[in-house]
């Protein structure tokens, strides 16, 4: 097709024109210039893909263009873009033919700040990190088991099919009761904040899923509202947010009691897997049944020892046994202790006939007697005395007084034993 291309009408022309000559003509329209456009705008829905091109839209408050940066000029950025940042773009204005649509090649790209939704979203996060509605203080634990799940999304997304089969495939016996709401426009943030504060009235649900699958900034901006988010934290029922994709961020993420990367792995985690549940309880079982089996074999063992005990089986043999060891026992106590005490009579006895030995009174009885000045001083020698002095005489039997009439001084007397 020649660069001169006008649009003809099936009557002017010998036949009608093709889906993709018309494409074709409009590339060549718009691109016969070859010029380069300069462009400013914010991203939107920034997505790299595996051939290493990223797609993206550039967009500002009333309209929007798809955008692609090839591979061959990623490594020119020297920013790491995302979704929010606005930017300064050199492009080419081209068709993608097989779309049917144009959008910009962008050859340079340098950032330019924040966007406006991005700036929203960090003023937000701000005020209510402040009033600490992210505390995690105030996180509520999710229930061991749920019986019965809310799910606060639309009926139509992808959302809802995702968590319908993991929670079919985990949990069969779980009811979902499901509060259809719009997940994006004018609307979407009344009606998940009104379908939560429903269910929290219902009363009749054990944990609250809210989301919706993966998309641009704009798409999941109703979960980056000040009404979800109030919601969320009024809620007395556990809320898990299922938003976007694993690398999406809302405000209701950072509310919410749990936060999962995708629809899908919200239901993980609001339910646990039956199929696990049944190999514990089936291992529990095995374990109590060989606990069971090892308790009932040592019972049985004990009792097998205890009746082939002799005790048992001849009872009065061994009571006859004992009362004769107790007889010879006590026998035998009684000659040891008759033995010990003739040894002990025997000793004591010579113990006493030294003592009588010794005994003074033993002394006067073979006619001895002793001599005592009158205040009790024993007189042992005739020193002590003077002739007139007064004694007293201690006999065996009774006692005397007397006079001392003379005093002999001769040697001292030597008593050998």
């Amino acid at each position: 097709m020649s660069e001169d291309f006008v649009f003809l009408s099936p009557q002017e022309s010998d036949q009608p024109y093709s889906i993709s000559e018309i494409n074709e003509g409009i590339a060549i329209l718009l691109e016969s210039g070859n010029s380069l456009v300069w462009v400013e705008g914010e991203i939107s829905n920034w997505k790299p893909s595996s051939s290493g091109h990223i797609y993206f839209r550039l967009k500002d408050q009333q309209s929007q263009i798809p955008s692609v940066i090839w591979r061959s000029n990623v490594s020119q950025l020297k920013f790491e873009p995302c979704d929010g940042i606005a930017v300064s773009a050199i492009a080419s204005i081209r068709v993608y033919q097989r779309g049917g649509y144009y959008q910009l090649d962008v050859h340079r790209m340098q950032p330019l700040g924040s966007g406006a939704l991005y700036a929203a979203f960090e003023r937000l996060k701000a005020s209510l990190e402040r009033e600490g509605l992210f505390d995690p203080l105030h996180k509520k634990p999710l229930p061991q088991s749920v019986r019965r799940l809310g799910v606060v999304t639309s009926k139509r997304g992808a959302a809802l099919r995702d968590i319908i089969r993991v929670v079919a495939s985990r949990a069969p016996q779980t009811d979902i009761v499901l509060v259809d709401v719009q997940v994006q426009g004018d609307k979407a943030a009344g009606e998940i904040a009104a379908a939560i504060k429903f269910l929290n009235e219902y009363g009749d649900v054990d944990c609250i899923i809210a989301g919706r699958g993966g998309g641009s900034i704009e798409d999941l901006w109703a979960f980056n509202e000040e009404i979800v988010a109030r919601a969320i934290f009024d809620s007395g029922i556990p809320v898990i947010s299922a938003v976007g994709h694993e690398i999406d961020f809302t405000i209701a993420d950072f509310v919410a009691d749990v936060r999962a990367a995708t629809p899908s792995a919200a239901a993980e985690i609001a339910v646990s897997d039956s199929r696990e549940n049944q190999r514990y309880f089936q291992n529990c079982t095995e374990r109590f049944t060989v606990a069971a089996r090892r308790y009932f074999s040592d019972v049985n063992e004990r009792f097998v020892s205890t009746a082939e005990n002799r005790a048992l089986r001849r009872p009065l043999r061994m009571f006859s046994d004992a009362v004769q060891t107790k007889d010879d026992l006590e026998g035998r106590c009684f000659r040891e202790m008759e033995v010990t005490l003739q040894k002990k009579y025997a000793r004591m006895s010579a113990a006493c006939a030294r003592l009588g030995a010794i005994n003074p009174l033993s002394v006067l009885a073979r006619g001895y007697s002793i001599v005592s000045t009158r205040d009790g001083a024993s007189v042992r020698s005739s020193e002590q005395v003077v002739p007139g002095a007064k004694v007293k005489l201690k006999f065996f039997k009774g006692s005397a007084g007397a006079i001392i009439d003379s005093i002999d001084n001769g040697p001292e007397t030597t008593i050998a034993f």
